[in-house]
């Protein structure tokens, strides 16, 4: 069952599409041409009107359907005849010939993925990131000081919305914060679907790697209250994870806790300054900030793509026939835009709630981090408000482009 509508918006400000969605041909090449911004992407409302569940052509060639609608994307991530290790292993479809990190809990099913989610999963609680709190908006206000001090304009970017959930994930892991700009780079390239030639995606994974087995190494020799060293541990002294399992383990804790935060909160931040009553709104009711973050990652189309899965039985899927081996491709991004589920989906309501969005996934792939991710974005924008409150943009934002993710690479601001 659907969870219930949401209520009507309060505080929108929304820009619904101003061109008609035009229903992608069948077979179309997959993602859909790039566009700069974070409003709905047409394409998936004409597929979640017509074809829920639609036959793409992915980067590599291979064939896959299209999942669009919410009760289908939550059915694709939760139901285990979904299978991310046969997406990942194997000669099964692809979504780009590049290598994967084929051992890595991103690329598992039960009980592989469980025995691997066990091991950090107790440094990821809720409870865990609340206590995290007081540290994270000390840091915020560390970082908004250095962006006075750089004075006006000033991109947001490299001042702010990397180096937060940088300094955050690379402390909880006890690795240095001074690699930022490398980190940058690889996570990038792990995102490219046509940003960078095949090539260098291979070369910018072998050098992550690489820098991960050096880190591992160093940590061997000094380890420390740090999660990298429960996880050498738990190689070494348990033998719960193989080397290359290490290794992956924590190149995903890595790029996931840094480059999908920090895209999220230079997102949120543009939208709020786009239309400039929502940042007035949280502005004026900063004990609001908790329910404006959940919409903002409810609105901002984010992804343009998301992990394939394949079928390990035949079963149908709205209505579609799918056969065992066919790769499913589950949007939840366009889930979150479902107009049977929430209310002018194309408005962002920020008093939206209740708000059921899947900006975190779901089912055993739900992001782990997620709630410490909920608490630097919170922190963040209840800081930004208070330090900056005629806070504007001082330039046009510039868009990464060939990305899985759409993101800021600029955000230029004045005060």
């Amino acid at each position: 069952m659907s969870p219930p509508r949401t209520q009507s918006p309060v505080v929108s400000g929304g820009d619904p599409t101003s061109e008609a969605p035009t229903h992608p041909a069948p077979g179309q090449v997959f993602p859909f041409p790039h566009r700069d911004g974070l409003d709905p992407i047409p394409e998936f409302a004409a597929l979640r009107r017509d074809a829920p569940c639609a036959r793409i052509r992915l980067p590599s060639g291979d064939r896959a359907w299209l999942v669009t609608r919410y009760a289908d994307v939550r059915l694709v991530l939760g139901d285990p005849r979904f299978s991310r290790t046969r997406a990942t292993r194997g000669s099964g479809p692809r979504m780009a010939d590049v290598p994967t990190l084929a051992d890595s809990i991103l690329a598992a099913d039960p009980p592989e993925h469980t025995r691997l989610r066990k091991l950090v999963a107790a440094a990821f609680t809720a409870r865990r990131a609340e206590a995290m709190r007081h540290d994270i908006a000390r840091l915020v206000d560390g970082l908004l000081d250095t962006v006075t001090a750089h004075g006006r304009p000033a991109d947001l970017v490299p001042l702010f919305t990397r180096p937060l959930p940088l300094a955050v994930i690379c402390d909880l892991l006890g690795t240095p914060r001074r690699d930022g700009d490398r980190l940058d780079a690889w996570c990038d390239a792990l995102r490219s679907l046509t940003a960078i030639p095949d090539a260098a995606v291979t070369h910018a994974v072998a050098e992550m790697t690489g820098y991960m087995a050096d880190l591992i190494a160093d940590k061997r020799r000094h380890p420390a209250d740090d999660m990298l060293s429960v996880l050498i541990s738990a190689r070494d002294d348990e033998d719960r994870l193989t080397e290359d399992e290490l290794i992956s383990f924590c190149v995903v804790l890595l790029a996931g806790g840094y480059g999908t935060t920090s895209d999220r909160l230079s997102g949120m931040i543009h939208l709020l300054m786009d239309a400039p009553e929502r940042y007035r709104h949280i502005l004026d009711r900063p004990e609001t900030i908790p329910t404006a973050t959940e919409e903002l990652l409810r609105y901002a189309q984010t992804n343009v793509q998301a992990n394939l899965r394949v079928a390990t039985e035949p079963l149908t899927l709205a209505g579609v026939e799918i056969a065992e081996g066919d790769a499913v491709m589950a949007i939840n991004s366009s889930a979150n835009h479902d107009e049977s589920v929430f209310d002018a989906p194309e408005n962002l309501d920020l008093t939206r709630t209740p708000n059921p969005h899947l900006g975190f996934g779901h089912g055993v792939h739900h992001c782990v981090g997620a709630q410490l991710a909920r608490v630097q974005l919170q922190e963040a924008l209840i800081a930004l408000t208070r330090r900056f409150p005629t806070l504007r943009p001082a330039a046009p934002v510039t868009w990464k482009t060939g990305l899985k993710t759409r993101a800021p690479r600029t955000l230029p601001v004045t005060w």
